[in-house]
């Protein structure tokens, strides 16, 4: 929906009826036939460096790869007839994958609420063009930190100010348009107010919501990264200093949806960077067995609402990260 206020629209994001639904307490996955949201990893690739990701300090242990089109394509065949929103996102940077457009256009085609992750990177002139023309319904740029220091502290030499440019023009390309609803995501280690607030000014204008969550390093050590000495100092020096508190809740997770991995596996944690609690794997079934008879989902979704966060090596690290969100 986009309502119009002095000449300008005022979007409002396509996913919010998913995320009230997702948010809402109401944990019986019993009522969902298919999960409510389904999240995919066209690839675990990424081309940055990033001091806070398994991915770009390359610490995880699984196979890094891209999604093949016919997986892709039986993943769509399944969600399509029940019109599962899906989003872009996991452990890498999805416009590096070849058919990464494709995707999307396929995605659209099949009347799919769709949303895309990304560094900016890769988004020039006439990809952001290409986004624009199959009808993207959301994007989201992920910064870290609030300047260029703090930026490229966290994304290890990338510039903030470039990301900052890709905006501007997603933003200025995007004009009228009632989509993509335009999102901005940073987190903070040791970040002031006054710094946080400068980069909420900075950026309100281009952007259609800004958050600001906080940085976990808590999950990763510096000697499982392939990072050079300097990297692995700084990594550990940021972790002094980030101020993220432990807050186990109901998960929604292990209700409410499924992450997919490029290679078919699928999981039940938006954070499972090496295949800790994987539930299922498409090649081998489909998407709806997985959610009503995988009896690790069964397992997982007992051990959360129990609060048995302790007990499972990537929940006892989850941590409430978004303590600083605010809407704009």
């Amino acid at each position: 929906m986009v309502k119009w206020r002095q000449n300008m629209p005022v979007r409002e994001n396509p996913f919010k009826s998913i995320y009230q639904k997702l948010n809402s307490g109401v944990l019986e996955s019993t009522s969902h036939d298919m999960p409510l949201l389904v999240d995919i990893e066209v690839t675990n690739a990424c081309n940055f460096n990033c001091l806070f990701c398994f991915t770009g300090t390359q610490a995880h242990k699984r196979p890094t790869g891209f999604m093949s089109v016919e997986m892709y394509d039986g993943i769509i065949e399944q969600i399509a007839p029940y019109q599962i929103p899906l989003r872009f996102s996991r452990w890498g940077e999805p416009t590096l994958h070849k058919n990464f457009f494709d995707f999307i256009r396929k995605a659209k085609e099949n009347n799919l609420i769709c949303h895309v992750n990304t560094n900016g990177s890769l988004l020039n002139k006439n990809n952001i063009n290409r986004l624009l023309e199959v009808k993207l319904d959301s994007v989201k740029f992920s910064f870290q930190g609030t300047d260029e220091k703090t930026y490229s502290e966290m994304r290890y030499g990338q510039s903030y100010n470039k990301l900052v440019d890709t905006v501007k023009l997603f933003h200025k390309l995007r004009e009228n348009r009632p989509y993509p609803y335009l999102q901005i995501n940073t987190t903070v280690t040791y970040e002031t107010p006054e710094m946080i607030q400068s980069f909420k000014d900075e950026l309100s204008p281009f952007a259609d919501l800004i958050e600001v969550g906080k940085t976990n390093l808590t999950h990763i050590s510096a000697e499982q990264t392939k990072l050079p000495g300097e990297a692995k100092k700084l990594l550990d020096d940021l972790k002094t200093q980030q101020t993220i508190k432990k807050d186990y809740r109901r998960c929604n997770e292990v209700y409410d949806k499924l992450s997919i991995n490029w290679d078919g596996s699928v999981t039940v944690c938006c954070g499972d960077y090496d295949n800790y609690m994987i539930v299922g794997n498409l090649n081998e079934t489909s998407l709806q067995d997985i959610w009503h008879n995988s009896r690790q989902l069964k397992y997982y979704r007992s051990m959360l609402s129990e609060f048995k966060h302790e007990e499972l090596p990537l929940c006892k690290t989850c941590y409430d990260t978004m303590a600083l969100r605010k809407s704009k």
